[in-house]
């Protein structure tokens, strides 16, 4: 995309400071015992470690014996200064089940130099679900119900209780070793994302029940039935992402630029307007600068913890009952990692009763808000009947758990690596691309460049904070200046005035301008997606297509999951 600007690399070292600065609080990287420290990471002349028990390793501050277990505030507290009061955080981790869609290379690895243009990508540069149907009911048969009675093959298969004695449809289908049988095994990483799958699962299943029954011809017809149902869960996820989440992560201004085209109306149909994603011969890719650096914005979106349900002393949710002492939600990982039902880490069994309550992700309308004495808008403690957990603000901190990843996360191709610093991957990989500088993206897109002054003023570095002692100086690590330009960004007013002055609200001009132009442009030049065989196609015009009417038009996230789930917005107790 930007292959012919200067590429930049930098020292280990360099990059270990930044990455050392963006973390969200000063907390301790944890080595076990057995556990050989981390490459590029400086032990102090005078460290001791100890007899026995973990031990830690700068440069990362350590915060006491158990930083692992203080990285949050109590479950309903507002965090005006993490929280983003526009993106609830069910988006995070649609983010990933889209990357995981796109982008898949086992091969990659930061222990060794990569060439960007010789890159294999294992998925289809398409939203074409194929982590969900992997290679088809013939090909990967396993992933479908194959009894006549059940469609021959033409639904998926959902998981069972432990004991195999029931259907449990919020949870994946496993083998023998608790691993998910499903198109894609990333999407089993966190317990999140693997219901997020399950939900993808039982929206298909329910679309072919719905064909069945308003096209009962389809019924006898297996094959024909699941190319429509496919087509109808594809197109709706397509629109959902081009229309709902694109529009939430890159704001309104460059949404109607990129994907509604400059003089669009509500009224017409989309028509984008493409200035730097130019696939050759009509065939779609996947830009380095999009994977290894704008579209992991994502990053910093992510909570330290979360609650499933409200009011649920098992999953989070109640403060009177706390599933945590320190903060009545469930955290990403957890210094007894290997004890079931203690994080949300995933590649393994969901606990029981761990179904989520998708209304603490997903919000009917926006977030609720409200403005306070200082001038600021956040997120308020929200009633029983509106419990959505807003994501983090999208800016150059990452929360502290994400320094202390498992090895089982940080692991280049299918081997620990040692390195559980996200800030210092991201780095690292951007450096190994020789992607170029945001500075320079910002002029080649014609955008206005971050001055200095904004980029490092406030960093918690006196090294990087001065440009002449700052390795950095005037060639910003491409994500790095995603997301700086991010953090000084707020929403447009769509009605009244924003009042919240921390910003961080959705991507600035140059990330939303690589985002929106790649996510568009796949969709684009995809010749079975609705934008190019129907642009005019909306999921209101689908019941004179095919017959499919789930009543309200499925057209975000929270209109999906609502129709799957009869309108419980959860799979706890269904059967």
């Amino acid at each position: 995309m930007f292959r012919w600007l200067p590429g930049e690399t930098y020292s280990k070292g360099d990059l270990t400071l930044l990455a050392k600065s963006m973390i969200q609080a000063e907390t301790a990287v944890i080595i076990g015992p057995d556990v050989d420290v981390p490459p590029d990471i400086e032990i102090p002349a005078d460290h001791k470690p100890p007899a026995e028990g973990p031990d830690v390793i700068q440069p990362f501050p350590q915060v006491g014996e158990h930083a692992g277990d203080l990285l949050d505030t109590v479950f309903g507290s507002p965090e005006p200064d993490d929280e983003n009061p526009f993106i609830p955080a069910g988006y995070t981790y649609f983010g990933q089940f889209i990357d995981h869609d796109l982008t898949f290379d086992p091969n990659s690895s930061l222990q060794k130099q990569n060439d960007p243009d010789g890159l294999d990508d294992f998925r289809t540069p398409r939203f074409d679900l194929d982590s969900l149907y992997g290679r088809g009911p013939d090909d990967q048969p396993y992933l479908y119900q194959d009894s006549p009675e059940s469609g021959g093959g033409i639904r998926f298969r959902l998981g069972r209780t432990p004991d195999g004695s029931a259907d449990r449809p919020g949870e994946l289908q496993r083998n023998i070793d608790g691993r998910a049988l499903i198109g894609d095994p990333r999407n089993d990483e966190n317990a999140i994302i693997c219901q997020l799958q399950a939900v993808f699962l039982n929206f298909h299943n329910r679309v072919i029940d719905t064909l069945e029954q308003v096209r009962p011809q389809l019924a006898a017809d297996h094959h024909a039935c699941f190319v429509e149902a496919q087509r109808i869960v594809r197109w709706h996820y397509q629109y959902i992402v081009l229309n709902d989440y694109l529009r939430r992560i890159v704001g309104d201004k460059t949404w109607h630029e990129v994907f509604q085209g400059v003089n669009a109306s509500a009224t017409h149909p989309p028509h984008p307007h493409l200035k730097f994603y130019r696939p050759k011969n009509g065939q779609a890719y996947m830009p380095v600068e999009f994977s290894v650096a704008a579209f992991r914005f994502g990053h910093s979106m992510i909570r330290p913890s979360y609650a499933l349900r409200p009011n649920d002393s098992t999953v989070g949710g109640d403060p009177a009952k706390s599933f945590s002492k320190a903060f009545h939600r469930i955290p990403l990982f957890s210094s007894d990692g290997t004890t079931p039902a203690t994080n949300l880490h995933g590649f393994a069994p969901l606990p029981p009763n761990w179904e989520i309550d998708w209304n603490m992700f997903f919000a009917k309308g926006v977030l609720p808000t409200e403005l306070v004495e200082d001038g600021k808008r956040q997120v308020k403690p929200q009633a029983q009947d509106h419990v959505t957990q807003p994501g983090y603000r999208i800016d150059t901190k990452l929360v502290d758990p994400l320094a202390m990843l498992p090895p089982t996360v940080a692991k280049s191709g299918n081997e620990p690596d040692g390195i559980p610093v996200l800030a210092y991957r991201n780095l690292l990989r951007g450096s190994a691309f020789e992607l170029p500088s945001g500075q320079n993206v910002a002029r080649a897109l014609e955008l206005p460049v971050l001055p200095e002054d904004k980029l490092w003023g406030d960093i918690n570095s006196e090294t990087l904070k001065d440009s002449k002692t700052n390795p950095f100086a005037y060639r910003a690590p491409l994500w790095y200046y995603v997301l700086k330009e991010a953090e000084l960004t707020r929403a447009s007013a769509q009605s009244g005035e924003i009042t919240d002055t921390l910003g961080g609200h959705h991507l600035g001009p140059v990330g939303g301008r690589i985002v929106s132009e790649v996510i568009v442009g796949i969709a684009l030049n995809d010749h079975s997606s609705y934008l190019y065989q129907d642009s005019t196609w909306t999921p209101a015009d689908e019941a004179a297509r095919s017959g499919f009417a789930p009543g309200e038009p499925i057209t975000d996230m929270y209109q999906l999951i609502h129709w799957t789930t009869g309108g419980t917005m959860s799979f706890l107790n269904a059967k």
